[in-house]
């Protein structure tokens, strides 16, 4: 394992970078939002603004959040319950997104996507460049198979 790790260290995360899933701007409403997400393996969706940076991520923890406000109520989980209600009444992407996207610089290493991958318990990431522009997304698989596929 540790022979990984120290692999892991030395590849960029533009070695494993695939193309980002579908993308929407702010503005999208929900329906079409709601749409996309009927799609067979379709998982999350990128918000980009006009500037084309990324202004967050719609996933389908999210969609459920928004589809099911009144799942959330038990006791203890008051911000869940929050977050469900709060996104039953989105009407637009922009009401939808996570907190915070989850990304990484694209000169990151893939040890610092593990870590990364590690510390917000999310499998991917999206690739960012120096002005916060999406240029592609590294997963979880992808890491794993380059790893242990990659010649040492």
């Amino acid at each position: 394992m540790d022979d990984v790790i120290q692999r892991a260290a030395l590849y960029p995360v533009t070695d494993v970078m695939t193309s980002c899933p579908l993308s929407v701007h702010p503005e999208t409403p929900v329906p079409e939002i709601l749409d996309l997400f009927s799609r067979p393996n379709l998982h999350q969706v990128l918000v980009i603004g006009d500037d084309e940076k990324v202004y967050g991520v719609i996933t389908t923890r999210d969609i459920i959040a928004a589809v099911t406000p009144g799942a959330g109520s038990l006791k203890g989980h008051q911000i869940a319950g929050l977050d469900r209600l709060l996104k039953s009444t989105a009407s637009a992407a922009r009401d939808l997104v996570s907190d915070e996207p989850l990304s990484i610089s694209m000169t990151a290493t893939l040890l610092d996507a593990l870590k990364a991958m590690e510390h917000s318990f999310s499998p991917s990431l999206i690739v960012v460049d120096k002005n916060n522009r999406a240029v592609g997304c590294v997963n979880l698989a992808g890491i794993l198979s380059f790893l242990t596929h990659h010649d040492h």
